[in-house]
């Protein structure tokens, strides 16, 4: 078959898989005609947005939740761009939950089409490359936490999004948008900052001058930050005003226990308990954060396999997914024992494409090593024929 039907044949799973994800979205997260976990704040935080630093009012057809001060509170201690694209959405169909959930849910069905060319890039575009690719929008649609994140507006499907496509471009050398997209998500939710330091070690490995390694690893990503967050810099007072409530709200709250009552031990799960499943998070309805144990496990123990082989991007594909895990390692270090389940989400698309790519790689090793050994073996065969 000629790689120009090759292709086609695998499209058209693609479009398979991402229609039959996007069936199921709608079919289990429209008829919640309410709001799901921690969208009492997020779609609440951007509709405050629109109304007090861009003065617009969309109509609102869905009640606010009944929090203290919600009508004014704008979420300062996390980042706005998922706010931002939520207000589009907003804009143009109003205040009532399909509205704050379709970025989501597109966005759920982009990780898929990225998962597919990520690890087809990395693979080949040959066959096997084609099959890791389906093989990774599966895993990334049968993905428990990526599944119940992506039907809500919450913020770490955003980190999830935007970091995978930094990733994507990274390893394809095209560094300033790779950059541009370490921004964004930044500017979703504050465990992609664990990113730059990754990062940083792959610009260094192509690019030896340091001031180009600095503009692209950190100096584009902060730029992408600092503009998105212009709005809200304004809005506070002034660049040393909004630093001071980025610390107070951000910094503090980060590294402080009580996200949750410390009490409600069911609800807490640390990052060395995601490898297990422990206390998934429910966000009500029936819907839990689950993480998938196998794949977690595989994840670990797999890892020294990218060293072994020597492949800079599946190094950097599991070394993504480690950096974002030690950042929140960290704050638990610092002092926040209130961690969740859902936040495997933001480095998920990093675990799930890393575990096909090298298993996939090791297949590939084998079955080349025994077509080898079959030739060594038929000529062999010939050699000795000819003689006789």
């Amino acid at each position: 078959m000629s790689r120009k039907y090759v292709d086609i044949l695998f499209y058209s799973l693609l479009a398979v898989i991402v229609a039959t994800y996007t069936y199921f979205t709608i079919k289990t997260f429209l008829p919640i005609n309410a709001y799901i976990g921690d969208e009492v704040w997020y779609p609440t935080a951007a509709y405050n947005m629109l109304k007090l630093i861009f003065h617009i009012s969309p109509p609102m057809y869905f009640p606010y939740p009944d929090k203290p001060d919600i009508e004014t509170f704008i979420n300062i201690c996390h980042p706005p761009l998922a706010k931002y694209i939520m207000d589009i959405f907003i804009i143009v169909m109003g205040y009532y939950p399909l509205s704050w959930r379709l970025p989501s849910w597109i966005i759920g069905d982009l990780i898929l089409i990225t998962g597919f060319f990520f690890t087809r890039d990395i693979l080949g575009k040959d066959l096997i490359g084609n099959l890791g690719g389906i093989f990774t929008s599966i895993i990334l649609a049968s993905c428990p936490n990526l599944w119940v994140l992506h039907g809500i507006a919450m913020l770490d499907i955003y980190v999830a999004f935007f970091s995978f496509l930094s990733l994507y471009f990274l390893l394809k050398n095209k560094l300033l948008l790779s950059a541009i997209f370490l921004g964004l998500a930044i500017a979703s939710k504050e465990p992609a900052v664990m990113l730059i330091f990754p990062m940083l070690y792959y610009i260094g490995e192509i690019e030896r001058k340091p001031i180009k390694r600095a503009y692209l690893g950190l100096g584009i990503p902060a730029f992408v930050y600092l503009i998105i967050s212009l709005p809200i810099i304004i809005y506070e007072g002034g660049p040393l005003a909004w630093l001071h409530a980025k610390i107070a709200n951000t910094v503090v709250w980060d590294i402080s226990n009580g996200h949750i009552s410390l009490d409600a031990v069911t609800q807490i799960s640390e990052p060395w308990d995601w490898f297990l499943n422990i206390h998934p998070f429910n966000m009500g309805h029936g819907l839990y954060a689950n993480v998938n144990p196998i794949i977690m496990i595989l994840w670990a123990v797999t890892t020294p396999l990218a060293f072994v082989m020597k492949n800079l991007k599946i190094i950097m594909t599991t070394m993504f997914a480690w950096s974002e895990w030690l950042g929140f390692v960290l704050v638990y270090v610092l002092g926040n024992h209130t961690q969740f389940s859902f936040y495997v989400t933001d480095f998920a698309p990093f675990v799930d494409s890393y575990i096909v790519i090298v298993l996939f790689m090791i297949a590939r090793k084998f079955y080349i090593k025994k077509g080898e050994e079959k030739n060594i073996e038929e000529n062999k065969q010939n050699y000795s024929g000819g003689i006789s």
